[in-house]
């Protein structure tokens, strides 16, 4: 959890709904199937300046970008070593050299209109649910950001450098716990500015300021049964969030 998610909205639209002033390249848009290592969009707070530690410094200017599913450390071989980590466990992200140092100032937002998570009934038998945030609205998920720089390319080469991200997870809501024991962490707007803003250095109180707001957020979502189709990720159209009995 959570491993596929739909964006029904434009580019466009995101940066209207979440206020974004500015668009950094060519971001993906409209999606019925995102799946891990895939381009997805995300939104940053950016300061246009920094003290001489790194630390942000005056205005900040909300940006979308487009980054790999998929947290690519600093510190790795690349995005080629090991499993993708498209997902950060909220409880244990300070423990995690992967994570820890994006927690403090690099974290940012996963516009979603919702995400599909797969029921395993007793028979082992998987029913995917589509759980959204309504046919209007879109989910804030809580994630994280990296950028890697390929060691084979030059210094100077803008496209060494690779933009990642994951989404964050905790124990699932009351009201979403009988389809998975994880859900995604779900900002709401008393907590959509502080995890965004870079001024702010993650620690585990902001931490636990989310993870507590994120089940008001959860609790609200709408969900239901869909077609096994989304299982296939050549599978995108609107098709796949239409509900069935």
């Amino acid at each position: 959890m959570c491993g596929r998610f739909v964006v029904a909205r434009t580019v466009g639209e995101i940066q209207t709904i979440f206020e974004a002033d500015e668009i950094i390249g060519e971001v993906p848009g409209v999606s019925y199937n995102v799946a891990p290592t895939q381009p997805i969009a995300i939104i940053v707070d950016r300061a246009f300046e920094k003290a001489p530690d790194g630390s942000p410094l005056g205005e900040l200017s909300r940006e979308i970008h487009s980054a790999r599913w998929g947290l690519v450390p600093r510190w790795s071989k690349g995005p080629a070593e090991g499993a993708p980590l498209i997902n950060g466990r909220i409880e244990s992200l300070l423990e995690k050299p992967s994570f820890k140092d994006s927690v403090v100032r690099r974290r940012c937002v996963i516009p979603a209109s919702g995400y599909y998570e797969w029921h395993v009934g007793a028979d082992g038998t998987k029913q995917p649910f589509y759980i959204n945030a309504g046919t209007d609205g879109m989910f804030a998920l809580a994630g994280l950001y990296e950028w890697w720089a390929d060691p084979s390319k030059d210094a100077k080469d803008p496209s060494r450098w690779l933009l990642s991200a994951t989404t964050l997870t905790k124990a699932s809501c009351p009201e979403l716990g009988h389809i998975h024991d994880r859900n995604p962490v779900l900002l709401s707007p008393d907590t959509f500015e502080a995890w965004l803003d870079p001024h702010i250095e993650g620690d585990q109180d902001l931490l636990d300021a989310i993870a507590i707001d994120s089940d008001l957020v959860a609790s609200e979502a709408e969900f239901f049964k869909v077609g096994t189709e989304v299982g296939q990720v050549r599978n995108n159209s609107a098709e796949l969030i239409r509900p069935i009995s």
